[in-house]
């Protein structure tokens, strides 16, 4: 036989050989499947857990508190590591959308990053999204277009830079670009590391409107230059009161203005032209506004069940607040009422604490639940001379025994 010969028939021979490995290689995977699915029937059999109900199992999934940030889309964050455990778990969180409505982003990432956020938030299908951005929001395309893809079921937003300039590219987005209608949107969040002015404020402006139903609004570590040459107003947690020049918010829930650079008048005109819903509320009260401020504030919002109010000049500031409370018309629905001072407290002022505490109490529609004075929390302060006279505490503990919460002294101890 020919060398050409043998050479053909070898050839031939490895070409039957290799086909033989395929088929039985094919046969092999077949049988793998089959145990596989066999072993997970037996699974479904012996745990106890396959035998619930999917409903009941995905409830259990939702229940577990796993954390109280935003998850990571990495494999060691849940709900992914449900998805390793087992494939009925696997099957029962991918089935789950609400276990993937949420999620934090470290920035900046490259394509890869985008493309599996993308997956993970495809899997809650149409529930109302939480998004956390964090890092360096500069060059990010990909995420901007993720938040533009699923702009109609965004409910929570919240943006921290690394560098607070970095916080100009996404306002320039939701300025310039209307796909940024974040019809959903109640809650909105920015923060940077460090102080800084922004000179364009239309840009931020854009954001704000570009939410109709936004109910809580914060802004840390910023500020606004209102024109050229002028200094910016103090850094504030809502934006710089100088935007409520230009905005009405009627969906707003929860305020909390820790510094204010705006009138009195101005801020009650802000209020009154929105009648929000307001529920809670917290101001630190300036220097410089009226005694009558407090009462023509709260009059425009009726709807407010906490309200807590701040200020370093002792009881006294909160004098106007306690006399309007007295009356049935100012905050009828009110719930939780905190006073925190840094002042002196004149044991003379107690009398009318207890005077509105029992209208509150006894002749107001919606019954009052909890009053906190928190007074000044230095471990060398001697808080004696701040409590009130022995009948006052007397009917305040009355208060107390027909079910009023009342806390007076120091965060860490209640001195009634």
């Amino acid at each position: 036989m020919s060398p050409s010969s043998v050479v053909r028939q070898l050839r031939e021979h490895i070409d039957e050989l290799s086909s033989s490995i395929v088929a039985q290689e094919a046969v092999l995977h077949n049988l793998r499947t089959q145990r596989g699915e066999a072993r997970r029937k037996l699974n479904r059999f012996l745990d106890p857990m396959a035998r619930l109900p999917f409903e009941i199992q995905s409830h259990i999934f939702l229940s577990v508190d796993l954390d109280s940030e935003p998850p990571r889309p990495d494999s060691h964050a849940p709900p992914m590591v449900l998805t390793n455990v087992c494939w009925l778990w696997r099957d029962i969180a991918l089935a789950t959308p609400k276990l993937w409505d949420a999620l934090l982003l470290d920035l900046p990432r490259g394509p890869q990053y985008a493309e599996f956020c993308k997956l993970w938030l495809s899997r809650a299908c149409s529930q109302s999204l939480s998004l956390k951005l964090s890092g360096s929001l500069k060059l990010q395309g990909d995420i901007q277009e993720l938040v533009t893809t699923y702009r109609n079921q965004i409910e929570n937003l919240s943006f921290t830079a690394l560098s607070p300039y970095s916080l100009e590219v996404p306002c320039m987005v939701f300025y310039l670009d209307p796909r940024f209608s974040l019809s959903s949107l109640k809650t909105l969040s920015f923060e940077a590391d460090e102080d800084a002015d922004f000179s364009t404020m239309s840009r931020w402006l854009g954001v704000l409107r570009a939410a109709p139903a936004l109910a809580s609004l914060t802004m840390r570590n910023m500020s606004f230059l209102v024109g050229y040459g002028e200094l910016p107003p103090r850094t504030l947690t809502l934006p710089s009161l100088e935007v409520l020049h230009y905005l009405t918010l009627p969906a707003l829930k929860t305020l909390n203005v820790s510094d204010v650079d705006i009138s009195k008048q101005e801020f009650v005109s802000f209020l009154s032209r929105s009648s929000p819903s307001l529920e809670s509320f917290h101001l630190t009260i300036p220097h410089d506004w009226s005694v009558n401020a407090m009462s023509q504030l709260l009059r425009p919002v009726p709807s407010l069940s906490f309200l807590e109010l701040s200020s370093d000049s002792g009881l006294t500031a909160f004098l106007p607040s306690i006399e309007a409370l007295s009356t049935s018309d100012v905050l009828p629905n009110l719930r939780q009422l905190t006073f925190n001072t840094n002042g002196y407290v004149s044991i003379a002022h107690y009398g009318k604490v207890l005077s509105m505490l029992t209208f509150r109490c006894t002749s107001c529609p919606t019954r009052l639940d909890s009053f906190v004075l928190n007074l000044p929390s230095e471990e060398s302060e001697d808080h004696a001379h701040d409590l009130p006279a022995a009948e006052v505490r007397a009917a305040l503990r009355r208060l107390v025994d027909d079910g009023l919460n009342i806390h007076i002294g120091p965060r860490s101890e209640n001195l009634l």
